[in-house]
C-alpha cells in the first residue's frame, strides 16, 4: 500500500507544481495540492472501493456491489433532475410563460447532485 501512497503524493505533487505554472499564486496551488492529497488519502478507508494492496499504484478495486450501488444512485438522481426539468417545463411554458432563470436551472442541477449524494450515501449503509 506504500506503493500507493507514494504514487499519490507525487501526483498531487505535480498537479501543484502545474497549477504554479499556470499562473495560480503559490499558496493556492500548494493548498489545492494538499487538498488533492487529503481526498487521495481518504479513498481507500471511503468504503467506495476494494483495497487491494498487493496491486500496488492500483489498488483501489470497484466490486460488484459498489458498481450497483454508484448506477442506483446515478439513476435515482437522474430520474429526479428529469422530474425537477419537466416540471421547469410545466410552470414557465404553460402557468408563468417567461424565460427560466438561471437561478432555476442551477438549483435543479444542485437538487440532482444532493440526490446523488444522499442516495449513494443511504445505499451503502
Amino acid at each position: 500500500m506504500a506503493v500507493y501512497y507514494i504514487s499519490r503524493l507525487i501526483l498531487s505533487g505535480a498537479a501543484g507544481v502545474l497549477l504554479a505554472l499556470t499562473g495560480l499564486p503559490w499558496w493556492v496551488a500548494a493548498l489545492t495540492s494538499l487538498a488533492t492529497l487529503a481526498f487521495f488519502l481518504w479513498t481507500p478507508r471511503s468504503g467506495r472501493y476494494r483495497v487491494q494492496p498487493q496491486a500496488g499504484v492500483t489498488a483501489l478495486r470497484r466490486d460488484e456491489r459498489t458498481q450497483a450501488i454508484a448506477n442506483q444512485a446515478a439513476r435515482n438522481a437522474f430520474v429526479v433532475t428529469m422530474l425537477a426539468i419537466g416540471g421547469l417545463i410545466l410552470y414557465f411554458g404553460l402557468i408563468a410563460p417567461a424565460g427560466v432563470p438561471l437561478v432555476t436551472l442551477q438549483g435543479t442541477l444542485l437538487l440532482g447532485l444532493a440526490t446523488y449524494l444522499v442516495s449513494d450515501l443511504l445505499l451503502r449503509r
